[in-house]
C-alpha cells in the first residue's frame, strides 16, 4: 500500500499552499529538529509530529522502545498548532450520544480518560520549564435560549455521573447576555498554547530517546517481511510498526479510511491587544460551533462560524477564506460587542472528524503493524493526546482498555474497512440540525 499525507507528501496540490500561520506558531521560537537522512531501523515509525504522535512517541521511547517521529514540515505544524488552544474534558460527542453509541461504561472511562489526561498534560509542561503551555483556568458553555435545555441536561448527566461542572447564568459576559440566557462552567478545564505544549512533548519524546527529523515528508508506506518501510525524500526507516497521526489528513496516506475519517476546516482569527476581551475563560457557544478564548496578552482569539459556508469548509486546506472570516468579526462585533477591534491575525487548520465522531485508534484490519490515530472531531488536544498513549501502551504489550471500543474495526464488514455514509449523515444531522434553516 502506498499512499501521502499533505504534510507529509511531496507533490503537493493546490490545497497545500503555504499557509498563514497561527497566533501560536508565529508567537513560539522553534530551533527544530534535522531532516531524516539514510536508512535506518525502529521498533515503531511515527507518521505526523502533531499532539498525538508526539505523546504516542514520548511514551514509546520511555517504555524503551527504539520511535522515529517524522513530519513533512514541523512539530505543531498542522491542527496541533493551529487550534483553539482549548484543553477540555470529553468526547465530540455528549455523554447521552455517546452511551447510545459504545455503552455507558466505555463512555464513563473514555472520559475520565481525559480527564486523567489534562492532569498528565499540566504535569509535563511543568516539567518542562513551561507551566504557561497549559495553565488550568476552567471553561464556559454559554447557551442562547434554543439550547439552554439541552445544556442543563448535559450538566444533570455529568453531575449524576461524578465529573465536577455546574450551571452558572452569572457567569454569561454582560454584553452578551441579551442572546445567551444561560451558562455552565467546567472548573477542570484547561487553556492552552497548542505549538508551545506540543513542542515541549516532542522534546520531552527527545529525551526519551525517540528520534525526531521534521521536513521529512512520507512519501509511502510499504510493508515486507516482518514490518514496514516508510520512505522519505532523502532516507527511509523499517519498523515492525508504523502509527499514521495525521487526523484529518491520514486518509491522504491510508486510503482505507476515505469515508470513514473526514477533513473539517476550522478558521480563527485573533485581535489586537484589548483593554477588555469581554471573554474572561475559554468559552463555547451557539452549539459549540463558536468558542473564543483570551490570550495572555490581552487578545481574544475566536473561531467556528463554519455554518456560514458550511459545504466548502469540508477540505484539508489550510487557507482561511473571506465568507467564514467575516462571520468571525461580525460575532466579535454583534454578539460580543468588540465593534471597532483590529484584527492581527488570520489562520485556519484541518480537523479530522470521524462517521461517528469518536476517534478512530488501532491497527487496521487486515494490515498488521499499520495504526492509525485521528478522527478526533473537533476536541482533540486532549483525545489525541490520550491516543497516543493508547497506541504506545499496545505496542509496549500493557493493558489499553479503551483499545476495541476506539478501533477501526468498529468501521469493518467482514474484515475489511468500508465508508460508513450513512452513520456520518446521521451524525453530521445530530450535530448540524440547530445551526441549519428549518
Amino acid at each position: 500500500m502506498q499512499g501521502r499525507c499533505p504534510q507529509d507528501g511531496t507533490r503537493p496540490t493546490a490545497r497545500d499552499a503555504p499557509a498563514p500561520p497561527s497566533l501560536w506558531q508565529a508567537e513560539h521560537r522553534w530551533a527544530g529538529f534535522p531532516p531524516l537522512e539514510g536508512r535506518h531501523t525502529a521498533d515503531v515509525v511515527v507518521v505526523g509530529a502533531g499532539v498525538t504522535g508526539c505523546a504516542c512517541a514520548r511514551r514509546l521511547a520511555a517504555g524503551g522502545a527504539g520511535v522515529v517521529l517524522l513530519d513533512g514540515a514541523e512539530v505543531a505544524a498542522g491542527a496541533s498548532g493551529r487550534n483553539g488552544g482549548f484543553a477540555s474534558a470529553g468526547t465530540g460527542l455528549g455523554l447521552a450520544d455517546a452511551a447510545a453509541l459504545i455503552g455507558m461504561p466505555a463512555a464513563l472511562a473514555l472520559i475520565r480518560a481525559t480527564v486523567a489526561a489534562l492532569g498528565e498534560m499540566l504535569a509535563l509542561a511543568a516539567a518542562r520549564g513551561d507551566p504557561g503551555a497549559v495553565q488550568r483556568t476552567g471553561s464556559l458553555w454559554i447557551a442562547a435560549a434554543d439550547e439552554a435545555d439541552d445544556l442543563r441536561a448535559a450538566v444533570a448527566r455529568l453531575r449524576a455521573a461524578g465529573f465536577t461542572c455546574r450551571e452558572a447564568p452569572e457567569l454569561v459576559p454582560g454584553p452578551m447576555r441579551p442572546r445567551y440566557t444561560h451558562a455552565a462552567v467546567f472548573p477542570g478545564d484547561c487553556r492552552l498554547d497548542p505549538a508551545r505544549f506540543v513542542r515541549a512533548v516532542a522534546g520531552a519524546a527527545a529525551d526519551a530517546g525517540a528520534r525526531v527529523h521534521e521536513r521529512s515528508p512520507a512519501e509511502a508506506l510499504e510493508p515486507g517481511p516482518g514490518g514496514w518501510r516508510v520512505r522519505t525524500p532523502a532516507g527511509d526507516v523499517t519498523a515492525r510498526a508504523v502509527v499514521v497521526a495525521c487526523d484529518g489528513r491520514t486518509p491522504r496516506l491510508v486510503p482505507e479510511l476515505e469515508g470513514i475519517v473526514y477533513p473539517v476546516r476550522g478558521q480563527m482569527l485573533a485581535t489586537e491587544p484589548l483593554a477588555d476581551t469581554v471573554i474572561d475563560l475559554p468559552t463555547h457557544s451557539d452549539h459549540g460551533f463558536v468558542y473564543a478564548r483570551p490570550t495572555p496578552d490581552g487578545r481574544l482569539a475566536i473561531g467556528g462560524c463554519r455554518s456560514a459556508d458550511l459545504e466548502a469548509e469540508y477540505t484539508d486546506d489550510q487557507r482561511p477564506t473571506a465568507r467564514v472570516q467575516a462571520a468571525l468579526e461580525r460575532f466579535v462585533r454583534d454578539r460580543i460587542g468588540l465593534a471597532g477591534a483590529r484584527i492581527d491575525h488570520r489562520w485556519a487548520g484541518t480537523m479530522g472528524f470521524s462517521a461517528d465522531l469518536l476517534p478512530v485508534a488501532g491497527e487496521l484490519p487486515g494490515r498488521p503493524g499499520l495504526h492509525v490515530a485521528c478522527g478526533y472531531s473537533g476536541v482533540g488536544n486532549v483525545q489525541g493526546f490520550v491516543c497516543g498513549g493508547l497506541l504506545a501502551d499496545g505496542l509496549l504489550g500493557r493493558p489499553a482498555p479503551l483499545a476495541e471500543v476506539l478501533s477501526p474495526g468498529r468501521f469493518a464488514v467482514d474484515g475489511r474497512l468500508r465508508p460508513a455514509p450513512e452513520l456520518r449523515e446521521q451524525a453530521e444531522s445530530r450535530r448540524l440540525r440547530p445551526l441549519l434553516p428549518a
